[in-house]
């Protein structure tokens, strides 16, 4: 994995340049914030993976450090976005200790019986003071998945699909299994101003891990045609697809993932 990283951030910027067109980012600053932005910028590992400091600093402990690709291999994305109450948004939840010993958040499952909490003492596997141990997990996790040349470098949709992942939908065994309607079952074509990059949308397919209310309203407007400044420099900046795209799923360099009739770069 290791020996992608470098080749992997050299085409995804250029994948990116691809993507924006020229004119677009002709500015050395917001051309320089926009690379910042676009993973791989180090090791595969970082990718979906969130730095929790806002609170411990002021406690003086190690920072938290989530990584989401070790989560998501065993429960959908909604169980923590739409059950567990966690924001799509990085940094709007901020948790405390007293929920987490209340049983919220984290401490719905890291309770010392689901998984391991402060109960058993050990508190450093989420509060790290390093992290080559998650480092080596992470090599060790991803050798056994599909490999994608883009984020974490693993193939989650293609994971899911052939079973080599089989995320729970829920932590609780009465919850009401939800049914995508029908006529979002089929995919939805979106136009660009080329035509040849429409996006290919499925519903489907983000439904198997997502919610409806994990997009609408917050990220997109339900109404149709609601949103009207959609752009490809909004979604890498952190909007609508970005939200997710540039975060945790699979990133905006990886172009033809969402514009499967796009010519030129294809990742590798």
């Amino acid at each position: 994995m290791k020996k992608r990283i470098g080749v992997s951030l050299l085409l995804g910027v250029m994948a990116l340049l691809s993507c924006l067109g020229s004119g677009r980012a002709t500015d050395r600053g917001d051309l320089g914030s926009v690379i910042k932005t676009i993973p791989p910028n180090g090791p595969f590992w970082k990718y979906g993976t969130v730095i929790m400091h806002r609170r411990t600093t002021k406690a003086g402990m190690a920072p938290v450090v989530f990584a989401h690709w070790s989560h998501r291999a065993r429960y959908t994305c909604r169980v923590c976005h739409l059950d567990l109450g966690f924001s799509m948004h990085s940094g709007d939840t901020g948790i405390t200790r007293a929920q987490y010993t209340e049983g919220k958040y984290c401490g719905a499952c890291h309770d010392g019986v689901m998984a391991f909490g402060v109960q058993d003492g050990e508190c450093d596997r989420c509060h790290m003071k390093d992290t080559q141990a998650l480092e080596a997990y992470f090599e060790t996790f991803a050798a056994t998945l599909p490999m994608a040349g883009f984020g974490n470098g693993i193939d989650w949709a293609k994971a899911y699909r052939s079973g080599r992942i089989a995320p729970k939908n829920t932590i609780s065994s009465s919850a009401p299994s939800l049914q995508l309607p029908e006529k979002l079952r089929l995919p939805m074509k979106l136009g660009t101003a080329v035509p040849r990059s429409d996006v290919a949308f499925s519903h489907e397919d983000h439904f198997s891990e997502l919610d409806c209310s994990s997009c609408h309203p917050d990220v997109f407007n339900i109404k149709m045609k609601g949103t009207v400044d959609f752009s490809m420099d909004k979604n890498i900046f952190g909007n609508y697809c970005g939200a997710c795209h540039m975060q945790v799923a699979f990133p905006m360099n990886d172009c033809k993932r969402c514009h499967p009739k796009m010519s030129g770069f294809s990742g590798f």
